[in-house]
């Protein structure tokens, strides 16, 4: 609530979003999102993702996967996970960035107002990883829902999912990876 009045603040807001390479005070958007994550990634993150577009092409640039991680970090508890890779799903189809990114704002500032006065729901981060990973498979890979993991593309996805979610210890990231198949009904 305190950050809030803050970012309301005239001055106060506009010093803190300039500031600050996250935005300051408000929810962090895509574009921030992507600098932050390509400022603190490591190495392997990079590298990840370099060899995962060469193997798939274009639909494992890094626009559109750095997409698929920021709605599953800002969204998994506001938004329902299907949402999330449905949007992967048409992403892959229709190559519209922007109307996915517009659908999900929107989606996710509907749920935002009944919290507007009280603590927002968070979602569990097993939750944001599992999304993540399955939202990557559809979009870059082409995976449908309780297919498995392609062995070459799994050290891929767990060095991309592990430079997105620093917080997140290795065991989770690469269980994320490994039990994709078993998550066949979760978006249904």
């Amino acid at each position: 609530m305190a950050k809030k009045v803050q970012g309301a603040l005239p001055i106060v807001g506009l010093v803190s979003r300039l500031a600050s390479p996250e935005g300051g005070f408000d929810e962090l958007a895509y574009p921030e999102f992507c600098r932050t994550i390509i400022d603190k990634a490591p190495v392997s993150y990079r590298i990840a993702q370099a060899e995962l577009e060469k193997a798939y092409g274009k639909p494992a640039n890094s626009r559109w996967v750095l997409l698929v991680l920021w709605m599953s970090k800002l969204g998994v508890g506001l938004v329902p996970p299907k949402d999330i890779i449905s949007a992967a799903r048409r992403l892959r189809v229709t190559q519209d960035i922007e109307i996915e990114m517009d659908r999900f704002e929107t989606a996710k500032s509907a749920v935002l107002k009944k919290y507007d006065m009280m603590q927002r729901p968070e979602g569990r981060l097993e939750d944001k990883l599992n999304v993540a990973v399955d939202g990557l498979c559809t979009l870059c890979i082409g995976l449908k829902e309780g297919e498995p993991v392609p062995e070459a593309a799994a050290p891929l996805l767990r060095d991309i999912v592990k430079g997105a979610f620093l917080e997140a210890d290795e065991a989770l990231v690469t269980a994320a990876v490994a039990n994709r198949a078993g998550r066949a009904l979760a978006y249904s």
